[in-house]
């Protein structure tokens, strides 16, 4: 009898870690691929957007030798929700870079630009649900990093 009721305790006990585990990967991202997100070459660099103390997005940055690609992915409660979303960059010769969009999107925002000979900035937007801005990440916080 008290086998049955150990067995039966960690048979439970592993069916809901098991469910708990196979929950928490239908919210989160994929791993990281260039291809993934719309992107060419080798992550170079990633970044938590964290605000208040929970992370609502990843931001990725890929380097194919002549573009930078930057992929801000959404986590948690925002996964596979509907909701605004943007990646804007700098660059020390060109400065402002934007793809011009900062529309809703369900998993991620990302875009392409030229890097070669260049330092680059980025900036991880993301509003809530009721349109007010929950990130505005600004990476490095001053001067440029990752120069091509």
């Amino acid at each position: 009898m008290k086998f049955r009721s150990k067995v039966a305790r960690y048979a439970t006990s592993m069916a809901l870690m098991l469910s708990g585990i196979a929950g928490y990967s239908l919210v989160t991202a994929p791993a990281a691929s260039a291809a993934t997100y719309g992107c060419n070459g080798s992550q170079i660099d990633s970044w938590n957007n964290t605000y208040n103390g929970t992370t609502y997005a990843t931001t990725y940055l890929f380097w194919d030798g002549t573009y930078n690609c930057v992929a801000a992915v959404k986590r948690g409660s925002y996964y596979g929700v509907k909701s605004r979303i943007a990646v804007d960059a700098w660059t020390n010769k060109d400065g402002y870079v934007s793809p011009g969009d900062d529309g809703q999107y369900l998993y991620y925002a990302s875009f392409k630009f030229y890097g070669k000979d260049r330092c680059i900035a980025v900036e991880t937007d993301m509003w809530n649900l009721s349109g007010n801005n929950i990130i505005q990440d600004h990476v490095p916080p001053s001067g440029y990093f990752h120069c091509g």
